[in-house]
């Protein structure tokens, strides 16, 4: 059962870093439309784009749309790494907190007070991590829309492909969640459950270039989540592969069950 007190206490202790990833979501999404109008890449920035390999390109779906279109670029946009950054920052940051191990702490003391179950205290900090995260993908997407509609471009793409890499935006933040609680209830400093999570996902981003180099890694790669977000694939296809979004939904439960297991198994 979820703790409504820890919840509501998670998001007020959330405030200031939600209002801020969410702004700069917003903010980012806006100028890189204005910088495509400005700028126009397909006519100045192709000379630059053909330098980049194509395993790279790769990673952000430019096998399945053109990186210089309007709809390609804009689908870079949800892939680039600042706003990835800004997108997993906030849940990680809150994931962080979920298992306390200072004794100074007060996450401790109520734990250790037992005023509500071990299970209902992570549950609450997990499911305020989802609302953080359902709250920057909505800021991203709006600031999306926000760039489409009020700055000229000379095509204007269409809204549900770009709703749908939202959608899977979203799933691939509530996994990125799920790694963070694990590592959180695993690792006695905060700064050590940051640091692992961090280079996880380092290894997962490798694991799906060196898939995109080498037949090998292709299984080793099916492990990584960012081989199921590919925002070009979904404004291509103009349709979301439901089953990348349950493969991350399901790395999310497992993960965030096998965390909530080790919590209650800790010593605090």
């Amino acid at each position: 059962m979820i703790n409504g007190n820890i919840f509501r206490f998670e998001l007020r202790l959330s405030r200031l870093m939600l209002l801020f990833c969410s702004l700069g979501l917003f903010l980012f999404q806006l100028l890189l439309v204005g910088f495509y109008s400005a700028v126009r890449p397909e006519k100045s920035l192709e000379p630059l784009f053909q330098l980049i390999p194509k395993p790279i390109l790769a990673l952000v779906g430019g096998q399945y749309v053109d990186l210089l279109s309007v709809s390609g670029f804009l689908s870079y946009a949800f892939t680039h790494p600042i706003n990835l950054i800004l997108l997993c920052a906030g849940p990680l940051l809150l994931a962080s907190r979920a298992a306390p191990g200072r004794g100074d702490d007060a996450a401790t003391d109520l734990v250790i007070s037992q005023p509500a179950s071990r299970t209902a205290v992570l549950l609450g900090k997990m499911t305020a991590g989802v609302v953080c995260s359902a709250g920057m993908v909505a800021a991203m997407w709006l600031g999306h829309l926000a760039g489409v509609t009020c700055i000229p471009l000379p095509d204007v793409p269409d809204k549900l492909p770009f709703i749908q890499a939202a959608v899977n935006a979203f799933f691939f933040v509530l996994a990125v969640q799920g790694v963070a609680f694990l590592f959180a209830t695993v690792c006695r400093l905060r700064t050590a459950a940051v640091c692992s999570t961090i280079a996880v996902l380092l290894v997962m981003l490798f694991l799906s270039f060196f898939a995109e180099l080498w037949e090998i890694f292709e299984e080793p790669a099916r492990l990584s989540f960012f081989t199921y977000y590919i925002p070009g694939k979904i404004v291509a296809l103009k349709a979301v592969a439901y089953e990348d979004l349950a493969i991350l939904c399901s790395f999310f439960i497992i993960l965030s069950g096998v965390a909530i297991w080790v919590f209650n198994r800790r010593d605090v």
